[in-house]
């Protein structure tokens, strides 16, 4: 390969790629996921077999339109993905600057940038469609192997889109802002659909199956338009040559597009905006003002801290709004503790602990710290405050609606929800693992001890709350497991401890 072409880059991303994944981690997840996929594969031809209607692209109606609807959703998912995906890559990364500074053409560049892009959002799709290709290609439906190149030109409709995204929010809001932006709103078009797919039976309960109902009673497609445009994707994947040949077309098009934009316009547009933000904040710029009080001067650290990074603001939020739909059907049953509250509890002890984790282990100054004349244990327990309360103050409405109509399940699910968080908080302080903010998801990799004893307080606070309300002789069990976690925790972190010197 040529030095400076796009092939030499994109093997020199593949590459970086390959050494983020780790040999033994993608042995592992082959050996296992191998058997799984090989699995699938007979599921799917269990559907297939005998069905003459996916080789003469003749579904029924209501099959039709299921796919089809099922086909945006995965592509609303790759443009989530790819919005993400395209902050690493223009931000998060650093690079970006030395490379278009170097005589490379700043053009190979975004090329490789993009179908990089491209590339990372196809393997948990294509193992999920791929199957039905190679099943389609054995039971005489050979049409389905248009899988591939659909799922490919999708691909690089969801890349062109979310770095058409990114760079018009840096053009727009600067490059600092423009990155929070971009991560709340892939966050948000992630949980689009989802809570879209809830918001029928949130308003009236029973309006989804109404209309399941009413879809499964189409005959003969009355009403339904296949050759509509809101159909093309579909219709490229059942393998219809002239939708697929559009459907690439405009891929190819639209991703070629946007590099060429972004080529000419990205750099300068980067640069202009953060000098434009730079200026902006020297000009209003308050003095500094201090204030007594090592707890209160804490918890505003960490809060200020937790605001400015968008990485957190987006894990929180999606997370939050997946509380939504949990919230509604709390408020709209009249006995909801016996599902919802341990789904509820998940979810806070899952928030608790990323927060922990990040005002705990990924502190950006931990020498700075150690060496101020103040009391550790009381900074720790400040940093630890900071973390979990804003979960309290997110799950304060479920609770105190809940003890309007049952005290007693309000209290059996405040205590846990407070155990559940200060558990998982606990473990982070018990078990200190310095890290880097922007390793939040990847925070038990490489720490089996802390991993599982924060997965064991995860489960166990849950079943200790479902437990409680429902059958309350089996709540021993679980209980010891919630309050042995943070015990163990403490007594095998104590030499863990000594090192970072934490008490």
């Amino acid at each position: 390969m040529t030095p400076g072409s796009a092939p030499w880059l994109l093997r020199h991303e593949l590459r970086l790629a390959w050494r983020g994944s780790g040999f033994k981690r993608f042995a592992l997840t082959a050996g296992v996921g191998g058997f799984l996929w090989l699995g699938y594969h007979l599921f799917v031809w269990s559907l297939l077999r005998g069905d003459t209607a996916w080789a003469a692209r003749t579904l029924p109606a209501a099959l039709f339109v299921l796919l089809g609807a099922g086909l945006w959703f995965i592509f609303t998912l790759m443009l989530s993905q790819a919005m993400t995906l395209s902050v690493d890559a223009f931000f998060e990364r650093g690079d970006l600057d030395l490379l278009l500074a170097s005589p490379l053409r700043s053009r190979h560049v975004f090329v490789v940038r993009g179908l990089g892009v491209a590339i990372a959002t196809l393997p948990i799709y294509a193992l999920g469609l791929t199957p039905f290709a190679h099943v389609g290609a054995a039971i005489g439906a050979p049409n389905l192997l248009a899988i591939y190149p659909a799922l490919a030109a999708l691909a690089l409709v969801a890349a062109a889109a979310g770095m058409a995204l990114t760079a018009a929010l840096v053009r727009l809001l600067g490059a600092r802002r423009a990155r929070i932006v971009a991560q709340v709103l892939a966050a948000l078009v992630g949980a689009a659909l989802f809570l879209g797919l809830q918001l029928g039976n949130l308003i009236a309960p029973g309006r989804s199956q109404r209309w399941i109902a009413g879809l499964l009673q189409l005959r003969d497609g009355a009403g339904l338009d296949r050759d509509g445009a809101a159909w093309l994707p579909l219709r490229a994947v059942l393998g219809e040559p002239t939708a697929l040949l559009v459907l690439a077309a405009f891929a190819v098009g639209a991703f070629a597009a946007v590099v060429v934009a972004m080529a000419r316009r990205f750099a300068a547009g980067t640069q202009e905006s953060m000098t434009t933000s730079l200026r902006r904040n020297v000009a209003v710029a308050a003095p500094a003002r201090f204030r007594s009080g090592l707890r209160r001067n804490v918890l505003i650290k960490e809060w200020k801290l937790i605001a400015r990074d968008p990485q957190l603001i987006a894990h929180t939020l999606l997370q939050s709004l997946y509380l939504l739909p949990l919230a509604f059907v709390w408020m709209r049953n009249e006995s909801p503790q016996t599902a919802i509250a341990p789904a509820v509890v998940v979810l806070a002890t899952t928030l608790a602990s990323g927060l922990t984790w990040l005002t705990v282990a990924a502190e950006d100054a931990p020498e700075l710290l150690a060496s101020a004349p103040v009391d550790r244990n009381l900074v720790r327990r400040s940093k630890l405050v900071a973390a979990l309360a804003p979960v309290w103050l997110v799950t304060l409405p479920l609770t105190l609606f809940l003890a309007a109509s049952n005290a007693v399940a309000a209290a059996i699910f405040a205590v846990c929800i407070a155990g559940a968080t200060v558990g998982a908080g606990s473990i982070h302080l018990l078990l200190p693992r310095p890290g880097r903010r922007s390793n939040l998801r990847r925070r038990g990799k490489g720490d089996l001890l802390a991993g599982s004893l924060e997965f064991a307080t995860t489960l166990a606070w849950p079943t200790l709350t479902w437990c409680l309300l429902n059958a309350p002789g089996y709540a021993p069990l679980p209980a010891l497991v919630a309050v042995g976690a943070p015990l163990l925790a403490w007594a095998l972190g104590r030499e863990r401890r000594r090192e970072l010197g934490a008490a």
